[in-house]
């Protein structure tokens, strides 16, 4: 199911594909951060990004480009925060809005959760979710993630509070199900 879609480990180079997709107002209705300022901006973030976590923080940084050869086109960005004392993981993903509701998402979430799961030993993954964000909620759900948390006032961005859902799915589970996905 997932063959035509391809996780690359972000680097630099990636920005100039990915500069369209990131422009996108709607993408950043419910994160508290905005549209890259520039290429150049979008590079350096992604030189950073690609370098990982400073060696002084217990954590391994994880992000890619998410590709579809179906289309084509590099479609967004997928993350994951592994923490070295717990094996827990946080995911993160950000996609063209052209594409939402048609399964890239959720193909390029199980795709990544499914290879770090082995390489990492990750034990559990959550996710973060501003309570506005219906489709992101949709997706964890779809993925079989339960809801495990609600934080009032998580951030406050664009000149509202921001309250978040918090999902999370222990390893084995997913496990269990992951064939429907992969």
């Amino acid at each position: 199911m997932l063959d035509h879609i391809k996780l690359e480990a972000l680097k630099d180079s990636h920005a100039s594909s990915l500069y369209g997709v990131l422009k996108d107002d709607k993408i950043y209705t419910f994160i508290p951060e905005g549209p890259p300022e520039s290429l150049e901006v979008l590079m350096q973030k992604f030189s950073r990004l690609a370098k990982g976590a400073p060696e002084h923080i217990p954590e391994v940084w994880l992000n890619y480009a998410i590709y579809s050869t179906e289309l084509n086109q590099y479609i967004g960005t997928t993350q994951a925060t592994i923490s070295k004392d717990t094996r827990k993981a946080t995911i993160a993903y950000i996609l063209s809005p052209m594409h939402w509701g048609k399964g890239f998402a959720k193909q390029a979430v199980s795709l990544m959760m499914d290879s770090i799961i082995s390489e990492y030993d990750v034990k559990e993954f959550d996710a973060y979710i501003d309570t506005r964000n219906s489709k992101s909620v949709s997706l964890v759900k779809g993925l079989g993630f339960d809801q495990i948390n609600y934080i009032k006032n998580a951030d406050f961005f664009k000149g509202h509070d921001s309250h978040e859902f918090v999902y999370s799915i222990k390893s084995e589970q997913w496990e269990r199900q992951k064939d429907k996905f992969l």
